[in-house]
């Protein structure tokens, strides 16, 4: 199967969001990810013309915007704190088993009620 979500439908969604070359790297790994939490059996039987496909295109999206908004926050490595002449900034440091769980969560959560991810527990 093609990627399971165009750019057209992805920007139709969140315009303006990602760069179409920034899409272009992270379907694939968004594919990747939910493949992972969905099970190769059952991802390897999705059908275009199932109920729950439309659900599935989104899920992706969402995790596409998951990727984005965790690879510009660092998320697992970086700095923590910044101070400069009295101005502070202080940033959440995730780390990677974090940042798995975060992912993991927006997948199941989007993925809620079509019977790809069963009953994992959210937390982690």
């Amino acid at each position: 199967m093609d990627n399971i979500v165009t750019w057209e439908y992805y920007n139709s969604l969140h315009n303006n969001k990602v760069s179409t070359e920034e899409f272009a790297t992270l379907e694939p790994l968004a594919e990747k990810q939910v493949a992972l939490v969905v099970g190769y059996y059952k991802w390897n039987n999705i059908s275009r013309s199932a109920f729950y496909f439309t659900q599935l295109q989104d899920c992706i999206c969402d995790v596409v915007n998951k990727l984005t908004d965790l690879g510009k926050s660092n998320a697992g490595r970086g700095i923590s704190s910044v101070s400069n002449d009295g101005y502070t900034e202080n940033y959440v440091v995730r780390t990677l088993d974090e940042y798995n769980a975060e992912i993991r969560s927006c997948i199941v959560r989007g993925l809620s009620g079509t019977g790809l991810v069963g009953a994992f527990p959210l937390g982690g």
